[in-house]
């Protein structure tokens, strides 16, 4: 029995180690520091191809959320990952668009009888390595993509439905820009003229309804990527046919925007609209949706022809 209880303990871990990295990680990051200082909550989402990882690195820091698409190695012999080039807003900053630090994600992957884990640190490089401490973590392993989130339970407890400077709301059909002082609706009549001039542009394209996804809160989070390389993609994003946001160029940094869900219609829509074609045609593009408690990843690719529309229904 003590061998055979020895042996199933065994298969777990190795089994753990055996599936890479690939999934979801999920914890709280330290700066290694004397003192008392805020920490970062962390939400690391990976797929792995043989030794190279990519996903989405997102966290909060003092209240404000920051998401950017990671490219990085995984070392199945050593179990060591690494992901270079990470923004990670300074951990003395006074402000939301405060000072970032670029540091490199180092880590190890373990796993023991009850967990599987990547440890590590959140490094400085070169001109930074002097004012950025480093930041420890050690994050565990969430059974799938759409596992429950701290970063979502933290949102939906702190109740962080407000912008940042680089955030747009959108609600009842207005669109919200925060300023440097307070939030203000914006309708100056130059941009209302705009927006109407790609409205009627966004009608004469095709539209092409992909998925339909069910949510289960009607307040959601919508960050924008570019999918694959950065190649000066620019669009609009329509909710239920109306323009919220205009010239909104594709990065490997998420460009966020938090809606609220018309509940009475039976479906909202939520459309991408390709203003050109970047260097490497069609438009794509990969969008994150999370309603607080699932998270999905939704790819879309427009051109000067077609819209790319996914409808979203809400769970009763």
């Amino acid at each position: 029995m003590r061998i055979l209880f020895t042996l199933i303990c065994f298969f777990c871990v190795t089994h753990g180690i055996g599936q890479g990295i690939k999934g979801s990680w999920f914890g709280s990051a330290d700066v290694l520091l004397g003192g008392s200082h805020n920490n970062y909550l962390v939400e690391l989402d990976l797929k792995q191809e043989n030794n190279e990882v990519k996903g989405i690195i997102s966290y909060y820091f003092r209240e404000t959320f920051q998401s950017f698409y990671v490219k990085g190695s995984y070392n199945p012999r050593t179990r060591e990952v690494l992901i270079k080039d990470v923004p990670i807003t300074y951990f003395r900053a006074s402000a939301s668009n405060g000072v970032e630090c670029i540091m490199d994600l180092k880590a190890i992957l373990t796993a023991s009888r009850t967990s599987t884990a990547i440890k590590g640190v959140f490094t400085s490089k070169g001109k930074y390595k002097y004012t950025c401490p480093d930041i420890a973590f050690d994050f565990v392993y969430g059974e799938s993509l759409n596992t429950d989130s701290l970063i979502d339970k933290f949102a939906a407890i702190k109740k962080i439905w407000r912008p940042s400077e680089e955030d747009v709301v959108v609600n009842e059909q207005k669109i919200y820009v925060p300023d440097s002082v307070d939030l203000k609706i914006v309708e100056p009549s130059a941009e209302k003229m705009e927006a109407q001039k790609i409205l009627e542009e966004f009608t004469r394209r095709e539209e092409v309804v992909g998925q339909e996804i069910w949510v289960h809160s009607d307040s959601l989070r919508l960050t924008f990527y570019d999918n694959g390389i950065v190649d000066g993609d620019s669009i609009s994003v329509f909710f239920n046919k109306m323009p919220v946001a205009t010239h909104q160029s594709l990065t490997d940094r998420g460009i966020v925007f938090y809606t609220v869900l018309d509940t009475t219609k039976p479906y909202n829509e939520i459309s991408m609209f390709a203003e050109n074609l970047g260097s490497i045609a069609p438009n794509t593009a990969l969008m994150v949706l999370t309603d607080g408690v699932n998270r999905h990843e939704i790819f879309l690719s427009s051109s000067l022809t077609q819209n790319s529309t996914i409808r979203i229904r809400r769970k009763r």
